[in-house]
Parts: C-alpha cells; sequence; structure tokens
C-alpha cells in the first residue's frame, strides 16, 4: 500500500502536471469505486477546475473551483497517472478524467480497492480526516508521541501502523524507523523507555523524509504521477530484506507476522 511518502510524491507530481486543469469528462468501467455515485460526480465535477492538491494521511484531496472536493485513496494497489489523450491505456486503468490541454488523468487499481469521494464542502472534508492522528513530518512533536505510545499495550509496529494514532506510517516505513532506533517490532509501546521513544520518534522522520527523497518505495505496484518507479526499495534498511546480513554486518533479518503483516528485523540489532 502506498505509504505517506509514495502519496506525498504524486501529490507533489499532480500538482505541477494538473493544477489549474479543468474536467471535461469521466469515464469508468469500475462505477463501484466512486462514491456516492458516478452520477452525482459527474453532475457535480465536469466543468469545475482543479485549484488545488492536498495530501493528509494517505488521501489525496482536489479542491476545485466549484467549492467542492475530491478525496482519493489508492489502497493496496491504486495508482494515478497523468498521460496524454490518445496514448495507450494503462494497465489495470478503471477511472479516467479527461482534462483541458489534452491531458488525462488516469486510476489504474489491480485489486479494486481504491476509491474517489465526492465531499460537498470542508466541513465535509474535516469530518473524514477527523478520524486520522497527526502528520509525524510536522505536526506531532516528541511530547505527544511519548504520549501516544504511553496509551497503548500493542506492540510499537503495530501502533505506529495505527492510522487514528499517527498518519501516513505503514509497514515499510515502520520497518525501517524501528531498525534504525534499535528497538523491536515486538516491544510493547507503553514499555519503551524515554530515550528509546526519542530515537524512534526521530528515526520515523529520517526514513519518512529518506522516502520521499527517492521519490517512494516501488518494491510492489507503486509508480509516481509519470507512471515511473521510485528508488526507495534500493535504500530499504530491513523492510523486504529477510535472509540477508543485517547492515550493521550482524546475524541475518528475519520475517515475523505482527498484526497479520509481514515483519522484518535483526535479532542482534533489535533484541526483545
Amino acid at each position: 500500500m502506498p505509504e505517506l511518502p509514495e502519496v506525498e510524491t504524486i501529490k507533489r507530481d499532480l500538482s505541477k502536471l494538473i493544477v489549474g486543469r479543468k474536467i471535461l469528462s469521466i469515464s469508468t468501467d469500475s462505477p463501484k469505486q466512486i462514491k456516492p455515485s458516478l452520477e452525482m460526480v459527474k453532475k457535480s465535477v465536469v466543468g469545475a477546475s482543479i485549484n488545488k492538491i492536498e495530501r493528509r494521511a494517505k488521501l489525496l484531496q482536489f479542491f476545485l473551483s466549484n467549492g467542492e472536493i475530491l478525496v482519493v485513496h489508492l489502497k493496496l494497489t491504486g495508482r494515478l497517472l497523468v498521460r496524454e489523450k490518445g496514448t495507450p491505456q494503462d494497465n489495470w486503468q478503471h477511472i479516467c478524467f479527461s482534462l483541458s490541454g489534452g491531458k488525462e488523468l488516469r486510476f489504474a487499481d489491480l485489486r479494486k480497492f481504491g476509491w474517489l469521494k465526492l465531499l460537498k464542502d470542508k466541513a465535509e472534508l474535516e469530518k473524514l480526516l477527523a478520524e486520522f492522528g497527526p502528520e509525524p513530518l510536522d505536526e506531532l512533536g516528541l511530547k505527544e508521541f511519548q504520549t501516544i505510545l504511553a496509551s497503548s499495550s500493542r506492540s510499537i509496529k503495530i501502533v505506529l501502523m495505527d492510522q487514528k494514532k499517527i498518519a501516513g506510517v505503514g509497514n515499510i516505513y515502520a520497518s525501517d524507523a524501528l531498525f534504525l532506533a534499535k528497538i523491536h517490532p515486538g516491544r510493547a509501546a507503553n514499555q519503551l523507555k524515554a530515550k528509546e521513544a526519542q530515537r524512534l520518534f526521530e528515526a520515523i522522520k529520517k526514513v519518512l523524509r529518506a522516502g520521499i527523497k527517492y521519490r517512494g518505495a516501488s518494491d510492489q505496484y507503486y509508480l509516481d504521477a509519470l507512471g515511473h518507479k521510485g528508488l526507495y526499495q534500493e535504500h530499504f534498511l530491513v523492510y523486504n530484506r529477510a535472509g540477508k546480513k543485517c547492515l550493521e554486518g550482524h546475524e541475518k533479518i528475519e520475517k515475523i507476522r505482527l498484526g497479520g503483516r509481514g515483519t522484518y528485523f535483526c535479532p542482534v540489532c533489535q533484541r526483545l
């Protein structure tokens, strides 16, 4: 699933490529992914221009000239691609916005879990975004982070991935941040010492910034808005490195499952 760095990369790309363009039409072969309905979205957005694009957690928000907002969640396999009109259809393409200037915004999604939702105003948006915790790069402070950890006896990795606690961190960046902080992913969050919490707080910011620097991780389905792969997968610390030697030169990276997700760690660097 695209995480904060991947969604942020797409947001920045789209802001350069399609802000200011008018929506001319919408077509789809998967109307169930459009909420509340294809007909309502068409009626509301065709003819409107895209004024601004923002990201909150793993959500993209398209602010339109008529005051309405389109929110997109890419879920597991979603992609948002900007193409020239008339170019071949992309793999798994299910929704297409025809834009002014001969451009198309295409929503491709292998699993069809992703969705697009129309909101009438900022009040509806605020209600939706209230479900998410603070942004780790520009809203979350160390004291609040320590309070979040102290309030849960669940494993630290599960807490980091809980979007209601902290927005945007997923499996990749939680795994790498825990390695960087030398904390076992199975440790109870409320058992971390103050210095450990501070190391982890700093590690989260470091790996997220690295993810943005390298334009996301394309270990599976992720592509940027131009259809290019990111490069963070070439800089994984432990994620998807099971059986390979630890970067510190210790034992091989191990893989376990926590909360139903594959979890990677070094048994020497990250002792339980």
